[in-house]
């Protein structure tokens, strides 16, 4: 391959690796990338590999479709037959293939629940739950303590045999009347795509053989963000065999794991080599990014971790004399937000496009203040990650259509757009044929059919129900013939009267704006010629993906800047109790991803670096600079007295 000719040492090194488990501890800005994406042409070119056999891994689509691009280019249509997808996308399809049959009361059409949905069915779950709880709590943790459990592979059964004190019992409780609501309606939620692969395949060695089979090799990306069910995962997957050894290539940095709030366990990575003692090890440290001081500041940081193996960055390309880091204090956050403004208002009078610039912040609360001066500057700018297109009213209302058409089960979708248009079927008539529904052991959506047996429904509501209950078996006869997903999607919209709705409740700014909206949905459906496929896609969405061309600033939070780079990067709030977040002070385990989350931070700049704190923030509150801050200018000083102490 003459891409190797363009790796340095250790880069090639891992391309080129035997096969076996290899972990690759890929720095800032080193080219995992790149590395991740030649280590699939090697193993197609060189060891002569079927691209079906290989199975890659990513934590974002948008990485998977980058992966995707860069392989076609490199290798043509040779890739054909590859599967590369996030961990719940690739678990999607291998529960559509294999769970019907398999898990009782699941059919290859289940809904995907996340959100919305999992925080209703959570709510319902704490309301339905006769024990008292220990002390308050809300339906958002309840779902969070839920989703932890599942992370860590516990069942509602075992979360209550391992309950170490009343509130885990209780959660478990409400766990128990959660997943119950969930097998009801043919649904899993994003944890069980993961748990429910895992126990398939944990169940069933014929499975499980039949997948290893099919995927002998497997690549994972951002190895430090799995959480304990996704290791279990690859680790049966990649399970050695008496005639084939584990081909297994993972790439991460210990150093940028801070998603511990999604479940993400950062030792996972760490104790690689010991979970795999056959493994071989290769560190990339040179960064092709970022600047040799912005590296510097960045190590000052990460080399008090008391959690992970700090490594110290080379940057591939010395450049001379210009300040790459610059530390400034305000007064409080509004004059600290109009000096973020004036530094860029002076990249733009330099020839610098206003696209090159990023400020990154803790919590999105801290862009409103940066908002209102970037606009008195007359600096155009986007906030990133804000409402996902996905997330709006209307787009979810049309899906909710389309659930219910293809699972018949879905109780809570159909709960959304019984009366949506107004048909009758407000809250005390759903909940009549509701108990109809559950006194017959029937769907909600076939109790429909049955409400002129129904006592206590209005003729309205008897009407309304009998109405939508054959307008969902015209579509879903539809669905299984021949018409595709937008014609369908189109169609209800139009025959639901829900178009008709929206021109009656929305003046025509608000309506143009939602037309919009289902157009772009229509668009999106017309990519897809089966109804399965597309609410499959809809539902593994990620808003981590919201690319902008247009010359703007960015505001972000340092969250969603990890992956990304910029030019020049703001990092605003760097005080005690802000980076590191208040929250995080008494807590060991927190402030290390804090600091893990600074060092992503300062890495995402390339040429320029600008870091401020604010003397008071909130109501005067005097505040401190960060400890990071102060780590930052003690490596400064250590450089530079070794630096004169050197003859």
């Amino acid at each position: 391959m003459e891409q190797l000719n363009h790796l340095n040492p250790a880069q090639r090194a891992a391309v080129t690796a035997p096969i076996g488990p290899v972990l690759v501890k890929a720095g800032a800005g080193s080219g995992k990338t790149r590395v991740l994406t030649l280590r699939i042409a090697y193993l197609i070119t060189h060891y002569g590999v079927s691209p079906s056999q290989i199975l890659a891994v990513t934590f974002t689509n948008k990485a998977a479709r980058e992966m995707r691009e860069r392989l076609r280019g490199l290798l043509g249509t040779r890739i054909r037959g590859l599967t590369s997808g996030t961990f719940h996308a690739v678990c999607t399809r291998m529960l559509r293939e294999s769970i019907e049959g398999r898990l009782k009361g699941y059919t290859a059409s289940f809904s995907i629940y996340a959100g919305d949905e999992q925080l209703q069915l959570a709510a319902e779950a704490l309301a339905g739950v006769t024990e008292t709880p220990p002390r308050m709590i809300e339906a958002d943790e309840v779902l969070r303590l839920i989703s932890r459990a599942k992370s860590r592979m516990l069942t509602p059964r075992l979360m209550a045999r391992f309950a170490t004190d009343p509130l885990d019992r209780f959660v478990a409780a409400c766990y128990r009347r959660y997943q119950r609501a969930l097998e009801q309606a043919n649904a899993l939620d994003f944890d069980d795509l993961i748990l429910t692969a895992y126990r398939l395949l944990s169940e069933d060695p014929d499975l499980l053989a039949t997948y290893q089979q099919r995927w002998p090799h497997v690549l994972v990306d951002e190895y430090q963000d799995t959480d304990p069910s996704q290791h279990a995962l690859i680790e049966l997957l990649t399970r050695p065999t008496a005639n084939r050894p584990r081909s297994l290539f993972v790439v991460g940095d210990a150093m940028q794991s801070i998603y511990g709030f999604r479940n993400a366990d950062h030792s996972i990575i760490s104790r690689f080599a010991t979970d795999f003692p056959d493994a071989q090890v290769i560190e990339l440290a040179t960064n092709y990014r970022s600047r040799q001081p912005i590296l510097d500041a960045a190590y000052a940081i990460i080399r008090h971790s008391r959690s992970v193996a700090p490594m110290q960055l080379r940057a591939a390309a010395t450049v001379a004399t210009e300040r790459c880091v610059l530390i400034s204090e305000a007064k409080d956050s509004r004059e600290e937000a109009e000096q973020v403004a004036r530094s860029i208002a002076d990249l733009q009078r330099q020839g610098r496009r206003l696209r090159e610039v990023a400020v990154l912040f803790r919590t999105r609360h801290m862009s409103r203040p940066l908002e209102q001066a970037l606009r008195h500057a007359r600096l155009p700018y986007v906030v990133r990650g804000g409402v996902s297109f996905f997330d709006r009213a209307v787009v979810r209302d049309a899906l909710a259509y389309l659930r219910c058409i293809a699972n018949p089960a879905d109780s809570l979708s159909l709960t959304r757009i019984a009366n949506v248009p107004a048909r009758g079927l407000g809250g005390q008539a759903l909940a009549t044929i509701a108990a109809f529904a559950a006194a017959h052991s029937i769907p909600l959506s076939e109790a429909l059919g049955h409400a002129t047996a129904i006592p206590g429904l209005s003729p309205r509501a008897v009407e309304g129900a009998r109405r939508l209950f054959a307008l969902l078996q015209r579509w879903r006869r539809l669905a299984a013939g021949t018409m595709p997903p937008d014609h369908l999607l189109a169609d209800v919209l139009e025959q639901s009267g829900y178009m008709a709705a929206l021109a009656e409740r929305f003046d025509a700014e608000e309506l143009a704006e939602a037309r919009a909206h289902l157009q772009e949905l229509l668009r999106a459906a017309e990519e897809h010629t089966e109804l399965g496929s597309f609410l499959q896609e809809v539902a593994l969405m990620t808003n981590t993906d919201d690319d902008d061309d247009r010359d703007r600033v960015q505001l972000l939070t340092i969250h969603a800047a990890k992956g990304l780079e910029w030019p020049f990067v703001f990092v605003v709030g760097l005080e005690e109790g802000t980076l590191p977040h208040e929250h995080s002070l008494g807590d060991p385990a927190s402030l290390e991803e804090e600091r893990r989350l600074c060092y992503v931070a300062l890495t995402r700049a390339a040429e320029r670096l600008y870091l401020s704190w604010t003397a008071s923030r909130n109501r005067g509150q005097r505040l401190k600079p960060s400890r990071f801050l102060d780590e930052i200018i003690a490596f400064g000083r250590e450089r530079a007295g070794a630096s004169r102490a050197t003859p």
